[in-house]
């Protein structure tokens, strides 16, 4: 972690394995009641800079995961990336971009929006529902 980076993790968050590349100064910001899967990256850089004439064309951004999001496995988070809260991010996805709509499932690589309007749960209490 570069000298000016922040990590910031909200109450109720698990992180069941994730790598955490910050650079640039840059911050990463994780709201409250997260779940992430194992073997997540997060970068806010690309760690080598590339240059056209005096012109940088890579330069890092800070990350921002919202509130009670789920970030499934080998999942690759990338510079300036938002998350909005109750996303649902797919195994093995590379978020590029920031995602505009929260309560949604997002997955591929490229990340594309799958489907909206959606909740989830933490606990194993929505087999019940399965019921009725």
């Amino acid at each position: 972690m570069d000298d000016g980076s922040n990590v910031t993790i909200e109450s109720n968050t698990t992180i069941n394995g994730a790598e955490f590349w910050i650079t640039e100064g840059m911050n990463i910001t994780i709201g409250e009641d997260c779940m992430f899967a194992k073997n997540i990256e997060l970068r806010t850089g690309d760690n080598h800079a590339i240059f056209q004439g005096n012109k940088r064309l890579n330069k890092g951004g800070s990350i921002s995961i919202g509130n009670h999001v789920w970030i499934g496995a080998n999942a690759k988070i990338m510079k300036g990336v938002v998350i909005p809260s109750g996303s649902v991010i797919g195994n093995a996805s590379l978020v590029t971009k920031p995602l505009e709509e929260g309560n949604a499932i997002y997955a591929g690589t490229p990340t594309k929006l799958i489907k909206s309007n959606i909740y989830w749960y933490r606990d194993k209490k929505y087999r019940l529902l399965d019921r009725l």
